[in-house]
């Protein structure tokens, strides 16, 4: 009888196996989640669009209530603007000034007086250094 060759099984590499079955954990979690994600995606690719429109939304209903209160505040100035021109024009009217003229007493002047006015005389250039004309007096 010829003995027969045993067949040696190679050996198990363990460290092989438990990686497969973490994988095959991983996927199979995977699995389970993914409808919970693709239906999250979903909510957020809804949400995005409408979270834009609203903040968009907002922001218009602020700038036009900012627009409006600045054609108030333009309004009331020329408004005030208009008030002040008239008044500068009421008491610069010569009608009150002859009045205000006449209550103190006021006439035109019988002769004009002309006043020669001196003309000033040029200072010479300073030369040589402040320090010393300090000094010196001058």
């Amino acid at each position: 009888m010829i003995a027969q060759p045993k067949h040696v099984e190679p050996p198990r590499h363990v460290e092989r196996v438990r990686a497969a079955t973490k994988r095959r954990v991983r996927r199979s979690k995977r699995r389970v989640h993914r409808p919970l994600f693709a239906v999250l995606a979903l909510a957020v690719a809804a949400l995005l669009p409408l979270l834009g429109y609203v903040t968009l939304t907002a922001s218009i209903t602020s700038q036009s209530y900012a627009v409006s209160r600045a054609q108030r505040e333009r309004a009331a100035l020329a408004e005030e603007s208009q008030r002040l021109e008239n008044t500068i024009a009421r008491l610069k009217s010569p009608e009150r000034l002859a009045q205000l003229a006449v209550q103190l007493k006021m006439h035109d002047p019988r002769v004009y007086a002309v006043v020669p006015v001196p003309l000033p005389h040029a200072r010479p250039q300073p030369s040589g250094l402040a320090l010393f004309s300090w000094i010196s007096g001058r």
